[in-house]
């Protein structure tokens, strides 16, 4: 394996990431929401229902720890495990080793550019991290660009509602728990960005991201006091956004969910 780093653009997003993914990278490792769930269930099908079920070369942006790019391995000849943040990439190679996969690279760069030629791409996978990217828009750029003609991008990530309200508070929760966090985005609007592009979404499943209060702000170690306060938030949040998240106390805990948009898109 080898790590590339590509001093390009997202100096500002590679800062933001690495101060609070970097230190708790072995966290993420761990983490039995990233590990699997129920929308890395609905990456590995689609990946499996993209045509030939089996691509040259794959990317996986804002990879974290891997997951997803290990998914993608077995149906690949090769992948490309890439992340703004290097003590992921370690974490990748080195779960990646134990997991004796071995068509696995690493690229240190951020998803608004990519250090690959026009058209070389096959697929592109993204899970759990477009909340992230500084320039959503870009993030496409370059998706679009990099992917051959008939190349499908593949996305899951945690959407707003559309309701404006509170796809707002959304976003301030979550910008306060982790302020590497840009925005959850309502899926009327990432829907027009592809069209925009020329993709065409050809299927897309609405799974749940499931959380647990105590150990969702543990993870980017939120401060006592911003953790007293965003607990307050929850449980007294208006009645139509605690049903829209499924809030839900939980003894000492609170149970809570962030709907999930999951699509595969195949460029025009």
């Amino acid at each position: 394996m080898s790590l590339d780093n590509q001093d390009n653009q997202g100096n500002g997003q590679r800062l933001a990431a690495q101060q609070v993914f970097g230190p708790q990278a072995a966290v993420y490792a761990t983490s039995k929401v990233h590990i699997r769930d129920d929308s890395l269930e609905s990456v590995e099908r689609m990946v499996g229902a993209g045509g030939a079920n089996r691509y040259r070369w794959a990317v996986d942006l804002g990879t974290g720890a891997g997951f997803t790019a290990f998914a993608v391995a077995g149906v690949s000849d090769r992948v490309v495990a890439s992340d703004v943040t290097e003590p992921m990439l370690r974490q990748v190679q080195r779960l990646g080793r134990e997991r004796g996969i071995t068509n696995l690279g690493l690229s240190q760069n951020a998803a608004e550019a990519l250090p690959f030629a026009g058209g070389s791409i096959d697929l592109v996978t993204s899970r759990v991290s477009a909340h992230h990217f500084r320039d959503f828009a870009k993030a496409l750029d370059e998706a679009q660009r990099v992917l051959k003609k008939g190349g499908s991008l593949l996305m899951a990530d945690s959407v707003a509602p559309e309701d404006d309200a509170i796809a707002e508070w959304m976003n301030d929760i979550e910008l306060r728990r982790d302020f590497s966090h840009v925005e959850n985005r309502q899926v009327s609007k990432i829907q027009e960005m592809l069209a925009g592009r020329g993709f065409t979404v050809v299927e897309n499943d609405y799974p749940r991201i499931y959380l647990r209060f105590n150990e969702w702000t543990a993870r980017t170690k939120v401060s006592p006091e911003e953790t007293e306060a965003l607990r307050r938030d929850f449980l007294e949040a208006p009645a139509a956004t605690r049903e829209a998240f499924q809030v839900a106390p939980v003894h000492d805990d609170i149970a809570f969910s962030w709907p999930c948009w999951v699509f595969r898109a195949v460029k025009g």
